[in-house]
């Protein structure tokens, strides 16, 4: 029974070694890139998926997107620029 209890944490072990593996990969990945979709723009600026499409669909926003086709893509340059800029207006969004 015990041996069967250190083969299941072993597998659960090595499964969330795998996911983590992965995760650090698709982080780099993104780094390399200059621009970035919705969801990775939610993940990186922790900003909420609805409040991010409101900013991107909104022809009004100085939010840095542009489309490619019906796809939303955001400047990681410029976002890292707007969101300073948000900050130091103490702007609500």
């Amino acid at each position: 029974m015990e041996m069967q209890a250190d083969d299941n944490f072993k597998e659960l072990l090595k499964e969330a070694i795998k996911e983590a593996i992965q995760e650090a990969s698709d982080i780099r990945k993104n780094e390399l890139k200059a621009t970035m979709t919705i969801d990775n723009c939610v993940k990186y600026s922790g900003i909420g998926r609805d409040k991010i499409m409101e900013l991107a669909h909104n022809p009004n926003s100085d939010f840095p997107r542009f489309k490619v086709g019906s796809k939303f893509l955001i400047n990681k340059t410029m976002l890292d620029e707007w969101l300073n800029k948000i900050s130091e207006e103490k702007r609500i969004l």
